[in-house]
């Protein structure tokens, strides 16, 4: 907490403007994502390719693209998914979706010293963000992702 706002009001005010001003955090939310995209694809070529494909104030447009894997099964057939990881500035909060179902919604939320990015109530540092937006999308096909989803344990 900052030692200059010295009243409950000063510290909500400034809660209040951080949080007005969640489209700076989004344009660092992006920046993490354009970097983990990079890494991904030097890293990890042999398994899919990501590409931004779009970005705009509000959304940041990916495909990825999967390498056919040695052994193909019929479950597992290369092909390119479309993610999107969308700012929306009236919850405020970022979704994520790939082939058209929402995968995930971190909330933006803030106190008097910043605004950042929540899952669970837990505050993420950028990295962190952008590790679970991604890691599951580029990792793990599609249909291995929605059987997992669906499985009644």
């Amino acid at each position: 907490m900052s030692l200059l706002l010295s009243n409950w009001v000063e510290r909500r005010a400034a809660k209040e403007r951080n949080l007005r001003n969640a489209i700076d955090l989004w344009k660092k939310a992006q920046e993490a994502i354009a970097e983990a995209c990079q890494s991904l694809n030097h890293h990890y070529a042999d398994v899919a390719t990501l590409r931004r494909i779009k970005q705009d104030n509000n959304l940041v447009l990916l495909t990825v693209t999967r390498v056919p894997s040695p052994i193909i099964h019929a479950s597992d057939i290369p092909g390119t998914e479309l993610v999107t990881v969308e700012f929306e500035a009236e919850i405020p909060g970022i979704t994520v979706t790939a082939a058209h179902r929402r995968l995930r919604e971190f909330q933006i939320e803030a106190d008097c010293d910043h605004a950042f990015i929540t899952l669970h109530g837990r505050e993420l540092p950028l990295d962190e963000f952008s590790r679970l937006t991604l890691e599951d999308i580029f990792f793990t096909p599609p249909q291995l992702r929605y059987l997992m989803e669906n499985q009644e344990w």
